[in-house]
Parts: C-alpha cells; sequence; structure tokens
C-alpha cells in the first residue's frame, strides 16, 4: 500500500452491552448492562463534541434496539458500524441481520464491522453481506484470547476485496495500543508508542467501550479492568485526545479512511500496470 500523504486517527468505540462481568462469573442484569454501557456512551458523546472530534461507533444492534434515539442522534456527526447482533459470536445470518437492522434505525448504509471480541470473521461472509470493511484483528499476541502476532500489522485488501484494518500497534515490537493497554500502561509510554506508529504508518486505528468510561468501581473485576475508570478515564482519555492533536493529524472515521486507502490503491494499481504495458 503506498505511504499515505497525511496522518489520521480513527478513533472507535465498541458500543456494546456491558457483559464483561459475566466472563468473571458475576451477576448483572441485561438493563444493568444497557444502562452502564449508555451512561459512558452520553460521557464519551459529550467529551469529542469538546473536542470536535468524530469517531466510529461498532454498535451491537441490541444496543440500537434499545436506545434508539440516541444512536441515531450520534449518526448525526460519527459513524456507526456493526458489531453484530448482540456481543456473542455471529452467525452468518447474524452478520447480515445486524446491519440491516442497524440501517432501518439510523437510516444511513452500514459499512463496517467489527467482531465481538475481536474473533476471527470469514471475509467472504462480510462481502456477501455486503460489507467494505472490517476491523477485527488486533495483530498482537493476548494470551487467552488470540495470537495475530504474525498476522499483518496495517491495513490491506483481502481477496474478497475487504479492506481489512487492523487494530494499531507500534512496528517491530507490536507494542499494543488498545484500550486494555491505554488502562493499565503509562500514559507518557502510550504517547511515546502512539506517535512512533503514527509517524511510521501515517495513522492510528485505536478503539475503547463506552462501559469504561461508567464508575465500574462497584464490580468486582480484575484491577486491570478497571483500574481507570469514569472521571478519571475520561480525564485520561482527553489528556491522550489532545496529544494526538497537538501532532496535527486528522481524527476522521473508518469509512472515510477506507475511501483514501481505497483512491490511493486504485491508483497504485493503474500505475503498476501501465508500467508493465510500456
Amino acid at each position: 500500500m503506498k505511504t499515505l500523504n497525511k496522518k489520521y486517527i480513527l478513533l472507535s468505540f465498541d458500543v456494546e452491552e456491558f457483559d464483561i462481568p459475566l466472563e468473571y462469573g458475576l451477576e448483572i442484569s441485561e438493563e444493568e448492562q444497557f444502562a452502564v454501557s449508555k451512561t459512558g456512551l452520553t460521557s464519551l458523546l459529550n467529551l469529542l463534541d469538546a473536542l470536535n472530534i468524530r469517531a466510529t461507533l461498532f454498535t451491537t444492534t441490541t444496543f440500537a434496539i434499545k436506545y434508539p434515539k440516541l444512536i441515531k442522534k450520534a449518526a448525526e456527526k460519527h459513524e456507526i458500524a456493526s458489531h453484530g447482533l448482540d456481543h456473542n459470536p455471529p452467525t452468518d445470518d447474524d452478520i447480515i441481520k445486524s446491519k440491516k437492522i442497524l440501517e432501518e434505525i439510523i437510516e444511513t448504509e452500514i459499512k463496517g464491522f467489527r467482531c465481538p471480541r475481536l474473533q476471527e470473521i470469514s471475509e467472504k461472509n462480510l462481502s456477501s453481506g455486503r460489507f467494505t470493511y472490517n476491523s477485527s484483528e488486533n495483530p498482537i499476541y493476548l494470551p487467552g484470547r488470540y495470537n495475530n502476532f504474525f498476522k499483518p500489522r496495517t491495513v490491506y485488501v483481502t481477496n474478497n476485496n475487504i479492506l481489512n484494518i487492523p487494530i494499531s500497534a507500534s512496528p517491530i515490537v507490536r507494542f499494543p495500543l488498545f484500550w486494555l493497554a491505554f488502562k493499565n500502561i503509562p500514559l507518557p509510554i502510550i504517547k511515546f508508542f502512539s506517535k512512533w506508529t503514527l509517524m511510521h504508518d501515517k495513522y492510528l486505528n485505536l478503539f475503547y467501550h463506552p462501559w469504561e468510561f461508567s464508575d465500574l468501581t462497584p464490580y468486582a473485576l480484575p484491577k486491570i479492568i478497571k483500574k481507570y475508570s469514569h472521571n478519571k478515564m475520561l480525564k485520561r482519555l482527553e489528556n491522550y485526545l489532545r496529544y494526538l492533536q497537538s501532532l496535527n493529524a486528522s481524527f476522521i472515521t473508518m469509512h472515510e479512511f477506507e475511501k483514501i486507502i481505497r483512491k490511493e490503491h486504485t491508483t497504485q494499481s493503474h500505475h503498476l500496470s501501465k508500467k508493465r504495458r510500456t
């Protein structure tokens, strides 16, 4: 892929029910799961408005059905993409249904998909479902979850013409820049690796969850999950986003980035084809 001429930040949030307590054997009602995420999303949207930043919201259809007005309002400024029907591994039919339901709610075509828990998903199924990009891959080794260390680290077009946009990790050592690292690694280190990756790749693909910005202190979750939450997490993210803004990078949605990459890819293919003919 040809080197980008400008720097871009792809900020995204997985808008889902707060079901992580269930992974640790904790009881939490479905109503509370939705309420925790809604509280966090409301605070996030206010912060993004204050900083004039646009983001991509990978949204489960269960959340969108629960709060259609909130999601439709968010869609006026931000991109809405699919995060599946709910926060469980999706079937092929689930993927297509999630797109259809979200499109009915926001009255705009859905282009992107991110699989719950960043699990592997068939690019062929996404293509047949008329998705054009996928951001389900974290190119690192996360014990107990996945090992993608030797998979492509940066954006690429698949054989099914799906644009794959992996979560950002630094060059060489693949230092992680996703939400769990952000919560547990000193911010100056996060900033250092973010700047290095941005200067090298010309873009950052970062993601968090709205529930991280609610108060998680009442829940008996591991410290790595709830080290920062609510106002502390909001202030930490604001500090980080203001730093990224100082690097003269443009915050754009995933679909906007997709259009830029596909244009570059088409131009590069055209030049290569012309060179071969001559």
